[in-house]
């Protein structure tokens, strides 16, 4: 008797152990498709998880243990249980499409941090080259300003500069008219002192002869 309680408990501890042990049933698995609504017909293709099937004929109350008459990729005509046909895709290409939905909206919110990142850095360019033109356009207008003032400036020394121009070669011209006046009088004044000192030299010359001829004897004596 006390070996057939411990065998007994050896039992149900093997039994706990089994039950509490936790699996998953995997998602990818092949359906048969037959020849018949009977699991005693030929087998005419066995579809993976997730491949489209379409309902050829089917009950109108349908039950999971009821066959379905199907079609597979076009042209491959049989019967399936409709316990292992769902409404939509599986979870398992549900989830395999989401993550791919989700690398590609990651890729995307990288690019998109990127070019953000490359927009902020045109953009903090753009806003020091924009600094810089205002700067460069308030310079030339306040030297435009400036240009425009000295240009009012200049107009009126180049008027003044023309008129003194003008005068300066009035005066010039009436300098030279009196410059030749006055070599015109210089040279008659030094023609008349020549010509004064020869009749004063001829002058001497004839009264030095005379003086110096002999004076005639009177014939009376």
């Amino acid at each position: 008797m006390k070996y057939a309680f411990l065998f007994l408990g050896c039992l149900l501890l093997t039994v706990t152990t089994a039950s509490g042990e936790t699996r998953y049933v995997t998602d990818v698995f092949e359906v048969m498709v037959r020849t018949g609504p009977s699991l005693t017909n030929k087998i005419v293709t066995m579809p993976k998880s997730g491949t489209p099937i379409e309902i050829i004929e089917s009950p109108d109350e349908q039950r999971v243990d009821d066959w379905v008459k199907v079609r597979v990729d076009g042209d491959k005509d049989g019967w399936m249980l409709s316990q292992f046909l769902i409404p939509g895709p599986p979870k398992k290409d549900i989830i395999a499409r989401l993550e791919r939905d989700n690398r590609t909206l990651k890729q995307r919110a990288e690019t998109l941090a990127e070019e953000n990142a490359q927009l902020k850095k045109e953009r903090k360019e753009l806003g020091t080259a924009l600094t810089q033109q205002t700067t460069e356009g308030t310079t030339l207008k306040d030297s435009y300003e400036t240009l425009k003032r000295e240009s009012k400036d200049f107009l009126a020394l180049k008027s003044s500069y023309e008129k003194a121009s003008q005068e300066l070669k009035t005066k010039t011209k009436q300098v030279g008219e009196l410059q030749r006046d006055v070599e015109g009088l210089r040279n008659s004044q030094t023609l008349r002192w020549f010509v004064a000192g020869a009749s004063i030299i001829l002058v001497g010359f004839i009264i030095g002869y005379v003086s110096r001829r002999p004076k005639r004897r009177s014939s009376l004596l």
